[in-house]
């Protein structure tokens, strides 16, 4: 019988690819994002154009039909780079649109599936954090961190409440991957991903198909005695002392 995942910010950047992935994988799946759909989307996956910070998460699980969820990959994010910063200075406005977006549309979202996940036979939720949640930043965006340091304790918490269920709960945490979020940055300086580059030990750039392969990994039967954990892909960026 074939799974069935569900795939927040599945517009482009590692949501695309992670849908792309896993379309390949034989898994029927729904794709989602407040972005119109990208003409990379494969063939007879279902797209749903949806505000996971207006709309009720239960109308986008209705878009299952009555079927039961093996996966949740909640990959939606928000970064504004040209607005967040110091938390000593940031507008509250980037906060409130950050945390709604990262934190808690990814809480109710995955609430809202928990029923349906208890009834798949996957059972496997993963969330997209960052590595901006692990360390501080030379050049802060307090808000982003924050948020993404939620999402790691949250999944943790989860994996810790619905192991006894047999539902997994895993973070992946993305170094500098270059995402259509990003590369406006690098567009405009390239400097930066020259600089990004030479600090990062693999000396490349992350690919949102390297986060993919990760996630579905984490997703899978071969993972099946992993939860709780928080998998950092970063080319070996966070293990050098600053």
């Amino acid at each position: 019988m074939t799974l069935t995942a569900l795939v927040t910010g599945a517009g482009g950047g590692i949501g695309l690819a992670t849908v792309i992935r896993l379309a390949a994988d034989g898994v029927d799946v729904i794709a989602t994002d407040v972005k119109p759909q990208s003409p990379e989307l494969p063939a007879g996956v279902r797209y749903v154009p949806f505000d996971l910070l207006e709309g009720d998460p239960g109308v986008l699980l209705g878009y299952l039909d009555g079927r039961s969820l093996d996966y949740l990959v909640n990959a939606a994010g928000l970064a504004l780079f040209d607005r967040d910063g110091s938390v000593l200075d940031a507008d509250e406005s980037v906060w409130t649109a950050t945390l709604g977006v990262n934190l808690h549309a990814l809480r109710r979202l995955t609430v809202a599936a928990v029923p349906l996940l208890r009834q798949g036979r996957g059972r496997s939720i993963v969330n997209v954090a960052s590595t901006a949640g692990l360390r501080g930043m030379d050049s802060p965006l307090d808000a982003y961190q924050v948020s993404k340091a939620a999402v790691v304790s949250l999944s943790q918490s989860l994996a810790l409440q619905l192991g006894p269920e047999g539902i997994r709960c895993n973070t992946v945490c993305p170094g500098a991957i270059l995402t259509p979020m990003i590369e406006p940055l690098y567009q405009e300086r390239p400097e930066r991903r020259t600089n990004m580059e030479q600090r990062t030990p693999l000396r490349r750039l992350g690919l949102p198909e390297d986060i993919a392969n990760a996630i579905a990994f984490l997703l899978s039967e071969q993972a099946s005695f992993i939860t709780a954990t928080d998998l950092v892909i970063d080319g070996g960026w966070t293990a050098q002392i600053r």
